[in-house]
């Protein structure tokens, strides 16, 4: 029975997605690093559009050191619901070995940059939208259903003090971070090493108090 069931559950699993491997790798990254596969795509996935490019930033480059789409927590199905898009000019950087699980979406704006440090985890149904820079540090882990939003998409006027709300800013999680799951990362976050994020928590300005390791959360998240 273990023997079926571990049939059973590798069939569960997305298929590896070779056209879209193949593509994404000879498209977005120099020939000689994209001859050796580092990124490896599994299940259905959109490319709309792209237009930016991809640097891995690692002394060792090697095959499916960056998987996209897997099924690593079995908290959701594969809905077909992920998709990759890269405006002119946009950035994405891997460096390091990553793993992002299905369902996932990335959207990075022209002259953007979004990057992820060596050993990062993605949960399945993660947002990322960026539209000027999101970096999250080496060795974190982010739970299924969470999202990262660098902007707010619109300008806002205060009437009393007669200015306009900056619409976009820097999103930047330290190394080591563990965020829960259906956590919100808005624009202007900052994180230090070592922190962990309470599931359900928003996110919104810079936790840099002199208290290291420190736990976040609520909405707005406060240091606990």
């Amino acid at each position: 029975m273990k023997f079926i069931d571990r049939i059973l559950f590798h069939l569960s699993q997305p298929y590896l997605n070779v056209l879209k491997s193949v593509y994404v790798n000879f498209k977005l990254l120099p020939f000689r690093t994209a001859i050796k596969l580092p990124i490896l795509i599994y299940g259905p996935v959109k490319i709309y559009w792209a237009l930016g490019n991809i640097e891995i930033r690692s002394n060792n480059i090697y095959r499916g050191m960056i998987k996209l789409g897997r099924n690593n927590e079995f908290f959701n199905g594969v809905d077909r619901s992920s998709f990759i898009l890269l405006e002119e000019k946009s950035k994405l950087i891997f460096e390091g070995p990553c793993a992002i699980s299905n369902n996932y979406k990335i959207r990075v704006a022209s002259n953007a940059q979004l990057k992820f440090g060596a050993y990062t985890f993605i949960g399945s149904s993660v947002k990322f939208i960026c539209t000027k820079s999101i970096s999250i540090g080496n060795y974190t882990r982010c739970a299924y259903e969470s999202q990262f939003v660098d902007s707010n998409f619109h300008y806002v006027y205060n009437e009393s003090t007669k200015e306009v709300a900056q619409r976009n800013g820097e999103i930047v999680i330290g190394a080591f971070n563990w965020i829960g799951n259906r956590t919100t990362i808005n624009k202007g976050t900052y994180t230090k090493d070592y922190t962990i994020i309470c599931a359900g928590s928003l996110l919104n300005k810079k936790y840099d108090d002199p208290i290291d390791k420190q736990m976040l959360g609520g909405t707005p998240a406060k240091i606990i």
